[in-house]
């Protein structure tokens, strides 16, 4: 027997319908080796669709019953050809960050071609996000020093793989932001103009550092803190870049946690410390020299386009103006 909780089209995704057909499903994955590892003759697959990127990518919960048990993997399938995000997370597993290592990530377990599908192992755990939301002050420091001890070991020993992060190119994406956000009118155009001008300006008083593999999306929302394990997943944006990065938008994503779900942009303030302090102590010496730069960038970036959102935004907009002012200072 098979089931299919969920059935979703998405004509961009070419494969995404045999995928969601589990009796196909199965043909393609008895192919694969991965019913080597549970043992036995698959009696039944189950397909649940966890979030669905409209002609880019969707991600599933696939569950498959043998003789053992069911044992369940995540399933990631994908509009283009990406091979390589396997292969990339290969390399970070290879470096240091295998099921077995306190750092970690979801062990890549298969790439069908065929399908698009990327296969990876499921973690269980309470996310980052959930413990800075309900959390008290001493599971928020406990978690943000984790993230920060990750973020730290892995700029230090994954190799550098995928896109170098261009700051040129960076700043055409704030550009068509702030292009986004004058749709809006009112104080949040006028605020993301002066931001990109300043951010403009800032960009040539960068400081070239040493290139580091970046994962691109940093965030406590893909931060698993696992019974004795802290694993970080969601490596489509995997690439090269400054270190800074990754760090400015761990900041920025607690600013937007904590405005979203505590109602104070400033809530998580003492975590956001404690894992700068954390990653300082740890990481790479080089990350503060352009990571004022990177903070307010994302301030920018991920400022919301949409009306029911402009005051947060405004909100958003004004801390990038003050990094800068504050950097302007020193």
């Amino acid at each position: 027997m098979s089931e299919c909780f969920q059935q979703i089209s998405d004509p961009d995704i070419g494969t995404l319908s045999e995928v969601l057909d589990p009796i196909g499903l199965v043909k393609h994955l008895r192919e694969s080796y991965l019913f080597s590892g549970i043992g036995g003759t698959t009696e039944e697959v189950q397909v649940r669709v966890l979030r669905h990127h409209l002609r880019q990518r969707c991600t599933l919960e696939i569950g498959m019953r043998s003789g053992k048990g069911w044992h369940t993997v995540i399933g990631k399938v994908f509009h283009d050809d990406r091979f390589d995000l396997f292969q990339a997370m290969e390399g970070i597993r290879q470096a240091g960050f295998g099921a077995q290592d306190e750092f970690s990530i979801p062990q890549p377990l298969a790439y069908l071609q065929t399908l698009r599908l990327f296969v990876q192992e499921k973690v269980e755990g309470p996310l980052a996000k959930e413990i800075f939301i309900t959390g008290d002050d001493w599971s928020r420091a406990a978690a943000a020093e984790r993230c920060a001890m990750w973020l730290a070991r892995f700029h230090a020993l994954a190799p550098k793989a995928g896109l170098v992060f261009d700051s040129s190119r960076y700043l055409d994406v704030l550009r068509d932001r702030t292009r986004r956000i004058g749709k809006l009118g009112g104080r949040c155009a006028e605020k993301s103009a002066r931001l990109l001008r300043r951010l403009e300006d800032a960009a040539a008083l960068l400081t070239p550092v040493k290139m580091r593999a970046g994962h691109g999306s940093y965030s406590p929302a893909q931060i698993v803190l696992a019974e004795g394990r802290t694993v970080v997943f969601d490596w489509d944006g995997y690439d090269v870049a400054d270190p800074a990065r990754d760090v400015a938008r761990f900041f920025h994503a607690t600013r937007r946690l904590a405005l979203d779900q505590l109602g104070c942009i400033g809530a998580l303030d003492g975590s956001a410390e404690i894992f700068r302090e954390t990653y300082f102590a740890t990481g790479d010496p080089e990350v503060k020299t352009n990571l004022w730069f990177y903070e307010a960038a994302a301030c920018l970036k991920l400022a919301r386009t949409v009306p029911r959102w402009q005051e947060k935004s405004e909100q958003f907009l004004d801390e990038g103006l003050r990094i800068l002012d504050r950097e302007t200072l020193r």
